[in-house]
């Protein structure tokens, strides 16, 4: 990337041959407006590099940059070790205007800003759905908008590390001394951080009292101490995630929900020492439910349970479990015709077959099959029970030919995307010819 000295109109192409004179160089009425600027800059929030260098021009493009309308989430991923982040850390200090991001901490809080915006009911309903963003407005007269790093941590809402796992980027102490200087935290994913510990959470707990979401699946050291802490200090908790938290127990978990009477969001996937039976909430706000892979395995009573106490769920997993066609008839008899869009059954037996009545009352629009034990007639069914379905994933469902695709094609007019990967029965010719269909995306 190239930019220009205003002064002597001089192309530069280094960090050192912008000197810091340039930060003064450029009157700000030869510039854009600051909200188009913002919208030009976001385009390079990938490249932290171009946007360090960009900083250097000018003052007005150095507010903007340093900005929190700038950053939003860490992406620690980007970083593959510890020495290219720290050299990024060196190209920062480099600008007169940010001598104090002597550390990396000091720089994390002016990194992970994020806008404050309302959380829409809407986010729930999928888990891969992320927060919506409200538009930008920046006027020209108020300056106030661009903060001081000094203050940046006052904005962070957000906090994702889920990239930094196995990378040695971040240690527990790192977390400790961070948590103080971002008090207004809302949501953490630690996706697989094995460096998050009870400490870790302690800590984090203490620290930040507005927390709403918490995504810790993978944080196999935790213990039923983190869940006390949780519990006692986050009682707007509206999202928890702690699947494959293996040490935790069922009466920790029990303790939580009891607490937390607006979690709308569970995930204990993955959870060998729990009884998912006896941890099923009786919470009319609880919009996902995430029980995969329990033990012991689920049967049909956890089916009628969640029929009789979770009326708003709009996501279910039931991921290897040993429910059969009556189980299934529990959920679709509960949900069918009222919230539920999302139905995962992945590894069940089989799919009960619906009436036209059911099957013109279902919402289901998202459904998950894969590496399920499941024949073709019932795969042929599916259309049966999903008339509205938009996505399908059969993968590693061994039964599935070309016969089976054709039909959910044909009858499914709402259906958008399928996944069929390692379906062996489904031949070469077919996968072309799917592939090259206009109205729903194939991945074989």
């Amino acid at each position: 990337m190239e930019v220009t000295n205003n002064t002597n109109n001089v192309p530069c192409t280094t960090a050192a041959e912008i000197n810091g004179d340039a930060l003064y160089s450029f009157p700000s009425s030869s510039l854009l407006p600051p909200e188009i600027l913002v919208n030009i800059f976001s385009f390079l929030s990938d490249s932290v590099k171009d946007l360090l260098l960009c900083a250097q021009v000018n003052r007005t493009w150095h507010h903007i940059i340093t900005s929190f309308y700038i950053w939003r989430t860490v992406k620690f991923k980007k970083f593959e070790t510890f020495l290219g982040f720290h050299e990024t850390l060196q190209l920062i200090t480099k600008t007169r205007k940010n001598r104090a991001l002597d550390n990396w901490s000091r720089f994390l809080r002016a990194y992970l800003s994020v806008i404050k915006s309302p959380i829409s009911e809407e986010e729930y309903e999928e888990e891969e759905e992320e927060e919506k963003d409200v538009e930008t407005q920046i006027s020209v007269a108020k300056q106030t908008y661009f903060h001081s790093t000094q203050i940046y941590g006052y904005f962070v809402k957000k906090l994702d590390l889920s990239g930094i796992n196995r990378k040695n980027l971040i240690t527990e102490e790192m977390l400790r001394d961070l948590f103080p200087n971002i008090p207004n935290l809302e949501s953490v994913n630690f996706y697989n951080c094995y460096m998050v510990t009870d400490r870790v959470i302690e800590k984090l707990t203490s620290s930040c009292r507005y927390l709403k979401k918490l995504k810790f699946f993978g944080c196999t050291s935790l213990t039923n101490r983190s869940l006390y802490w949780i519990e006692t200090r986050c009682p707007k908790l509206t999202t928890l995630n702690i699947g494959f938290c293996i040490i935790i127990t069922p009466s920790a978990l029990q303790n939580l929900v009891d607490k937390c009477e607006e979690l709308r969001s569970l995930t204990i996937s993955h959870c060998l020492n729990t009884r998912a039976i006896s941890l099923i909430p009786m919470i009319p706000s609880l919009r996902k439910l995430d029980l995969g892979n329990s033990n012991p395995k689920l049967t049909d009573e956890t089916t009628n349970i969640i029929s009789q106490h979770c009326p708003n769920l709009v996501y279910l997993s039931l991921s290897f479990s040993l429910i059969t066609s009556k189980g299934l008839k529990n959920i679709g008899q509960g949900y069918i015709g009222k919230n539920s869009k999302i139905l995962e059954v992945s590894s069940s037996n089989e799919l009960p077959p619906f009436s036209n009545e059911e099957r013109s009352r279902s919402k289901i629009k998202k459904l998950i099959l894969d590496n399920c034990e499941i024949s073709d007639k019932n795969l042929k069914q599916i259309f049966y029970c999903c008339k509205n379905l938009e996505y399908l994933d059969i993968s590693l469902v061994y039964d599935v030919d070309d016969g089976v695709l054709r039909v959910l094609c044909d009858q499914l007019e709402n259906l958008k995307e399928v996944i069929a990967s390692n379906c062996y029965g489904v031949s070469v010719a077919m996968q072309n010819d799917l592939s090259k269909h206009q109205r729903i995306k194939f991945t074989f």
